[in-house]
């Protein structure tokens, strides 16, 4: 395969993979949220994270040199989501968190990079910048996840939630995260100790930040590089400044 047939594909499946990502992350964030406390509900939303597992692989696979890397924590997360679907070992629902923690987190830097690069703003561009909000907020639940599997009073839960239930746990987690992450808290779930409120508050920080910043790197990609034009490098304004001082002195 020709090198500019090898980028294209790589194009191609960066794409169609940036697409699959939030669909699946979108679904995934339903069913947890919705139907995390049933049996179906709960194999559905392994089956999601296993396809968002491999959306993340193929929305990355244009960067060469962290291929392997997402490939590796790619396979073993995947693993350990299953491994602890049939096992039910404590420490298997620990390591699982741990290594979709670390999934998120290198998935969450490379997406961040193609979100706030030079070039113009495509749909697929806005498509990043969508999934990395919603991944915000999945991996800050992964945080507060594996702190309550440590420290199961770290939250004061809702009344009537079980604390040894692992499903209503995540369930519940899954929402508190997005509500900090949008501030708007209910109140129905707080933190409970310096960690778990000092994490909610770094939430809230990050949600709001994010999008004002998001919208400003967009707007101002959009006025500097229009659609389908190259964005200007820095020989072209040097040029452009020698061209404007010589007829000032014409």
């Amino acid at each position: 395969m020709s090198p500019s047939r090898l980028r294209s594909w790589d194009g191609w499946m960066a794409d169609n993979g940036l697409t699959a990502l939030l669909i699946f992350t979108l679904a995934y964030l339903f069913v947890v949220a919705a139907l995390g406390n049933f049996n179906f509900g709960v194999l559905a939303g392994r089956l999601l994270f296993s396809f968002i597992i491999v959306a993340g692989v193929l929305a990355t696979f244009s960067h060469l040199w962290l291929r392997f890397l997402v490939i590796l924590l790619a396979v073993a997360s995947f693993a350990f989501v299953w491994l602890e679907h049939i096992y039910h070992y404590r420490s298997l629902t620990l390591l699982n968190a741990i290594f979709g923690l670390f999934f998120l987190i290198l998935l969450l830097a490379i997406l961040i990079v193609r979100v706030f690069q030079k070039g113009e703003v495509t749909p697929d561009r806005i498509r990043g910048a969508i999934v990395v909000y919603l991944l915000i907020g999945g991996m800050w639940d992964f945080f507060y996840f594996l702190i309550a599997l440590i420290k199961p009073d770290s939250f004061n839960w809702p009344q009537g939630l079980v604390v040894g239930d692992l499903q209503a746990i995540q369930q519940t987690l899954t929402y508190f995260s997005f509500i900090t992450l949008t501030t708007t808290g209910y109140g129905d779930i707080t933190p409970a100790i310096p960690l778990t409120r000092t994490l909610a508050m770094f939430e809230a920080l990050a949600g709001q930040l994010y999008l004002v910043i998001t919208l400003t790197r967009l707007v101002s990609l959009a006025v500097i590089c229009p659609q389908g034009a190259d964005p200007p490098s820095l020989g072209t304004a040097r040029n452009g400044v020698k061209n404007l001082d010589s007829v000032q002195k014409n």
